[in-house]
């Protein structure tokens, strides 16, 4: 898989391959880094990178995660999803319009089934990434047309995972 990050005011290729469960094998330019992590909790990651341990802190920051690693704070953001933020209009409209995974993730649970009536910050859909699980939330109310996953479906930022029919 291959992502475009924006630190700081670097953008950066970054292809990942999963070599397993808690293992990742990531190349940056033209270095390659063996990766192996473990959750410790929602806001630290301990990391193995090339055979040295280090622990990752992060925290939501708008569009984007501040991670910090060694005393060290970067805010890092997905460059394509940044892209798409600045052509979006702002105002009222711009609030997402989506149930769409913020990262790639495997699916815990699904909370709706068709024709159920949900409201704005229901949560919908539970995915895990990394140990973690996130509730994605309804982003208004309205009335369920499709759910378009299933418990254990892989899923990537950008995948609609539930159709909603916004309520006049």
């Amino acid at each position: 898989m291959e992502y475009r990050l924006k630190i700081k005011e670097e953008t950066l290729s970054v292809e990942v391959e999963n070599d397993g469960e808690e293992k990742i094998k990531a190349v940056i330019g033209e270095k390659e880094f063996d990766v192996s992590y473990t959750a410790v909790n929602d806001h630290r990651i301990h990391l193995v990178v090339n055979g040295q341990g280090v622990n990752a802190y992060v925290s939501d920051q708008g569009d984007g995660k501040i991670i910090a690693i060694k005393g060290k704070s970067y805010f890092v953001c997905d460059a394509d999803l940044l892209e798409q933020s600045k052509t979006r209009k702002k105002g009222p409209g711009s609030n997402p319009q989506e149930v769409t995974p913020p990262m790639p993730a495997v699916v815990i649970s699904v909370a709706v089934v068709e024709g159920d009536v949900v409201e704005k910050g229901q949560a919908v859909v539970i995915v895990s990434a990394m140990k973690m699980e996130t509730s994605l939330a309804a982003p208004f109310n309205g009335t369920v047309q499709k759910v378009n996953v299933a418990e254990g479906d892989k899923v990537m930022p950008g995948d609609i995972l539930v159709d909603i029919e916004k309520e006049e």
